[in-house]
């Protein structure tokens, strides 16, 4: 019987490959022979110590020194039985000496290759990525149960998933022997019993042999885990790289099996099948991990804005495909400023900690939740209508206006919706739409959810003022950035207003895609003269040419820029109507005396409509445009369109 914890002697003989016709050995290096480890094809012990895996397959194994397989060698056998499976047939032998592979053992490498391929593509679920691993653990070594247990921020172990061998979900068991678990986790090195009753390692306790379990192994996953070794062995070579013996000890959690005695007692070559799904599945996680890191916002653990964009260009996709309806909250909460300045950032953050875990918690596992930004959530529901929407956001509404997040703090959220296809079927739309209904539930009152409706026009100047501008998009960041910057040193360095407005308003048709761009400014009676109108191809247009009036009047007075969409909505102008407008985009001109005109541009029908994205730059461009204006005036002493 083998020492506990350690594997039994393999049957093994060492032999020499055949020599080159010049004589020298090959294989070697300066003409060295090189040592062949062979299993026996009868399976019992031969003289040599060394082991070969796995016991009676005939596969061929290079071990300098009689040492056990290491990572390197069990990858080598990985490559070379996926060759075999995919027809290249077994290595060359002897046809004395090579015995046949046993189809139940070829089919269980099989599904090792199989789920060795599908942990290496791009997956990006790490629950999946787990129940594979353990369902996989769990039938390459026909265990009754697994459990896989993973490191928590304090540096403890939590069970994360718990199977049985027909594929369910258990609850997490009291019967686990944690002395195993916890003696794998502290050394970072396997644990195999294959027979529990007979040889029960010191230190272990007599409670696991009074489990009535038959056989259990337990398997770090750490990056190049190894089988034990016997004593004797030789240590591995050291990595002389620090970075890469840091990366060798991270420890992420580990992977528990038993079986009792109704079931199947493990032998040497599950171990072995168990260690190359345990480091396939370490590699796994770790690439899950970072893609998580990568797309999850630090503070409340929500996804990022970056992968907010992403989602929603992928479920528009997938609605296209598929036809499936899906709806987009947008989640505002009350009052967050005054928490902050009342009670200071730390609570504050703390605050927005809690509020992220009651949206996971009232939505379902597979409705992603976002950090939209600054104290604005998201919330994409799949296979969802309008109606079950509304129903999910009172939910919301309702759990934190319930909620205690801290002696004397009350907190409320405002919740906007809109569907697909119901109000929407294109991203950048959706947006506006349940901003625009979150701007009117803000409006009535707070606490409250408000659905989009045609009635709501204009979309109203967000909380976040780089909405828009930073998109999760790098490409269009980079440019939407750049041009905001080039053009704010352009017209800061002009003194000449004219030649400040026409740059503006070549800028600001550049940036939104639109058609036409004209700079609009008040007299003393509030009374708006086209002062520059441009064309897309830069050109000078006549100041008489007819653009929207009741847009540019309705931003002078109201302060707030506008983006029409004319085609979905019904917008009482018969300017627009008789001008044939698809888009408009209108942002007020203000300086420190008040609202001076306005920045605007369209788009005709049949012409390509601007993107709703460009009005948060357009907003931040004509604020910019009042100070140059104002500054260019005082400078120049000029008075402008008189």
């Amino acid at each position: 019987m083998a020492a506990h914890g350690s594997l039994p002697a393999q049957a093994a003989e060492p032999a020499t490959r055949p020599a080159r016709p010049d004589g020298k050995a090959t294989g070697g290096s300066g003409g060295a022979p090189r040592t062949i480890l062979r299993a026996s094809s009868s399976g019992k012990p031969a003289r040599s110590a060394a082991r070969a895996f796995p016991s009676g397959t005939g596969f061929y194994l290079s071990a300098p020194g009689g040492r056990v397989p290491g990572e390197d060698q069990l990858q080598g056998i990985v490559s070379r039985l996926d060759r075999i499976l995919a027809g290249g047939g077994l290595p060359t032998a002897p046809r004395s000496e090579t015995p046949s592979v046993p189809a139940e053992l070829l089919d269980r490498w099989r599904r090792l290759c199989e789920t060795s391929g599908l942990l290496n593509t791009l997956r990006n679920d790490f629950d999946s990525v787990l129940e594979t691993v353990l369902d996989t653990g769990i039938e390459l070594t026909r265990a009754k149960r697994g459990l896989l247990f993973l490191k928590n921020a304090e540096g403890g172990l939590d069970v994360r998933l718990a199977r049985d061998h027909r594929g369910r979900s258990l609850d997490a068991p009291s019967d686990v022997p944690r002395s195993i678990v916890d003696r794998v986790c502290e050394s970072a090195e396997p644990l195999f019993l294959p027979s529990i009753a007979e040889n029960l390692p010191r230190g272990l306790g007599a409670s696991v042999r009074d489990l009535g379990l038959l056989s259990a192994m337990c398997v770090p996953l750490t990056s190049g885990a190894e089988p034990p070794r016997k004593d004797g062995d030789p240590r591995p070579t050291r990595e002389r790289r620090r970075f890469a013996e840091k990366a060798r000890r991270e420890l992420l959690g580990c992977i528990y099996l038993d079986s009792d005695a109704n079931t199947y007692a493990f032998r040497e070559e599950d171990l072995y099948l168990f260690l190359i799904l345990a480091n396939h599945a370490t590699t796994a996680l770790l690439k899950e991990r970072l893609y998580r890191e990568a797309i999850t916002d630090p503070l409340t653990r929500l996804f990022s804005r970056g992968h907010f964009e992403r989602t929603l260009q992928e479920q528009a996709r997938q609605f296209r495909a598929l036809r499936a309806p899906y709806a987009l909250l947008l989640v505002d909460l009350d009052g967050f400023k005054q928490v902050n300045d009342e009670h200071g950032h730390q609570l504050g953050d703390a605050v927005l900690r809690q509020v992220a875990e009651l949206l996971r918690g009232t939505v379902r596992q597979d409705d992603p939740c976002f950090r939209y930004g600054g104290d604005e959530l998201a919330v994409l529901l799949n296979d969802a209508e309008l109606e079950g929407a509304r129903v999910v956001a009172e939910k919301i509404r309702q759990a934190v206006a319930g909620h205690r997040f801290g002696e004397g703090v009350r907190l409320s959220v405002s919740i906007g919706a809109s569907a697909c296809p119901a109000h929407a079927t294109e991203v950048e739309e959706l947006v506006r739409k349940a901003d625009q209904a979150l701007y009117r539930a803000k409006q009535e009152g707070r606490n409250r959810v408000e659905t989009w409706s045609p009635e709501l026009g204009v979309v109203a100047p967000r909380d976040d003022r780089l909405a828009g501008i930073i998109t999760g998009d790098f490409a269009r960041d980079y440019h939407n950035v750049s041009v905001l910057v080039g053009t704010f040193d352009a017209v800061s360095r002009s003194h000449d207003v004219h030649e400040v407005l026409t740059l503006a308003v070549d800028k600001a048709i550049e940036a939104s895609e639109a058609e036409r761009g004209a700079i609009m400014l008040a007299d003393e009676r509030g009374k708006l003269s086209t002062i520059v109108a441009r064309g897309r191809r830069r050109e000078p247009l006549e100041l008489k040419e007819r653009f929207s009036r009741s847009i540019p009047e309705r931003v002078l007075r109201s302060g707030e820029p506008i983006y029409l969409v004319t085609a979905d909505e019904e917008f009482p102008s018969q300017s627009i109507q008789e001008l044939g407008l698809r888009t408009v985009l209108c942002a007020p001109l203000v300086t420190e005396s008040g609202r001076i005109g306005v920045l605007y541009a369209d788009a005709r029908k049949g012409d390509q409509e601007i993107r709703e994205g460009a009005l948060p730059f357009f907003a931040a461009l004509a604020r910019h445009i009042g100070l140059a204006v104002e500054n260019a005036r005082l400078r120049a002493r000029l008075h402008l369109g008189r």
